[in-house]
């Protein structure tokens, strides 16, 4: 699969080295890639490259802001929590149908990722918007 660096929001973000919530490195600006999906389904891919260790689970929410620091976030759509023991280096790719959510009147959209438990002192993500689905 091809990724398209303006689509990408973390390349193997290190989820270790800070407990609790975090924003995605990268946002994507709606209003300069408009008719991103051209009609088709879009998806936002989390691979997991180092497996997670220490907090509970993580929840895995696609964001949307008026600001491309995503500061303010507004949940369009979110995964619930899913256990670390399933977060392993290697896994299948964790898919979310983004759907009729990228209609925001917000500009930018991201990740942001919620641990439950004393934060993780290991894991990493790589996260990005695709048309295709792995």
């Amino acid at each position: 699969m091809f990724v398209d660096r303006n689509l990408l929001f973390d390349d193997a973000l290190d989820m270790g080295d800070a407990a609790g919530s975090r924003c995605s490195t990268y946002s994507v600006d709606l209003g300069a890639a408009k008719d991103l999906a051209r009609g088709k389904q879009l998806y936002v891919v989390i691979i997991i490259e180092e497996s997670f260790a220490t907090s509970t689970s993580i929840n895995f929410l696609f964001v949307t802001d008026t600001v491309a620091t995503l500061a303010s976030p507004t949940t369009q759509i979110e995964t619930g929590a899913i256990a670390i023991a399933s977060l392993t280096a290697g896994r299948a790719p964790i898919v979310i149908p983004i759907g009729t959510c990228i209609d925001t009147e917000e500009q930018y959209c991201g990740m942001y990722y919620t641990e439950a438990g004393t934060g993780s002192t290991a894991g990493k993500v790589t996260a990005f918007l695709a048309v295709d689905a792995p």
